[in-house]
């Protein structure tokens, strides 16, 4: 038992050795890979040149790497957790929640974090920015947007919103297509097509409600418009009017465009006015046969 009870304190003591041996192992290396800004004076010598990091954040960092331990890894998470959550508000925009983008953030600085190697004496914040930054503007590409847009479409889209609002400031009113796409430098179909696109960010249930009218959607999409019946019936008038004989056609003309009396009618073809009362009725008869069988 006391033999045991020796070797249990032994395997103890060796291990406390071991982690003194690793922390000052991550210390030193920590020391050797910390960035650090340039003298304001370029006469100051080298040497005092002062960390562009907090030293122990950055021993943080090479302990991390080096053992990929939990512990450390929550901790860097939560030391830098501001950032990503500041980078989530920056990037917010109308109609997606706040929480949405602070958890893409917060899942894009895990993946900087697994993926950061110190000994490339980088700041991790130099680092980290372009990969949150990045996975914020895919996550308003791939889900941020009620109908799905191309991608050049959604790289335009800020441009030209951004340009809208600063020439709308200079001119005094809201700018023309194609003075945004003068402004920037594009085709002014590009620029429509992205103006377009923005309706595409928020759509509305039709069982909404408008706030002004009080009506809804749904009241005023799917109505039959009679402008098509229209069509339809004067498309039908058209064919059958064609397949009459030339003389119906002139008989026609004649007293429904020209609007000419039957009497005078009766003078263009030399016959009576009871003829041309005749002629009508059997020229409107057979138009009637054409359309009801069309």
């Amino acid at each position: 038992m006391v033999a045991t009870f020796d070797l249990r304190q032994e395997q103890r003591a060796c291990r406390k050795s071991l982690d003194r041996l690793a922390a000052a192992s991550d210390q030193a290396r920590a020391a050797l890979t910390v960035p650090a800004d340039p003298p304001d004076r370029k006469w100051v010598a080298p040497r005092s040149r002062r960390p562009a990091v907090d030293p122990g954040l950055w021993a943080m960092h090479v302990r991390y790497s080096r053992n990929r331990d939990e512990e450390s890894l929550y901790a860097l998470v939560e030391r830098y957790r501001g950032h990503a959550e500041a980078q989530a508000r920056r990037h917010y925009r109308r109609g997606e929640p706040v929480d949405d983008l602070t958890q893409v953030a917060l899942e894009a600085l895990l993946l900087a974090l697994k993926r950061f190697d110190p000994e490339r004496r980088k700041p991790f914040l130099a680092f980290a920015k372009p990969t949150i930054v990045g996975s914020l503007r895919r996550h308003f590409r791939d889900a941020g947007w009620a109908i799905r847009v191309p991608r050049r479409v959604h790289e335009l889209a800020t441009p030209v919103r951004d340009a809208q609002e600063l020439l709308t400031h200079d001119l005094g009113r809201p700018p023309s297509p194609s003075e945004i796409a003068d402004f920037i430098g594009i085709p002014e179909r590009e620029v429509l097509e992205a103006m377009t696109a923005e309706e595409a960010r928020i759509t509305s249930s039709i069982d909404a409600t408008d706030p002004l009218t009080g009506i809804q959607a749904e009241q005023l999409i799917g109505k039959v418009d009679r402008g098509f019946v229209g069509i339809e019936n004067r498309t039908a008038l058209q064919q059958s009017i064609d397949m009459l004989s030339e003389d119906d056609k002139q008989l026609l003309q004649l007293y429904f465009v020209e609007e000419r009396t039957q009497s005078d009618i009766a003078d263009v073809l030399g016959c009576s006015q009871m003829q041309v009362s005749r002629l009508l009725r059997k020229s409107i008869h057979r138009l009637r046969r054409h359309m009801l069988g069309s």
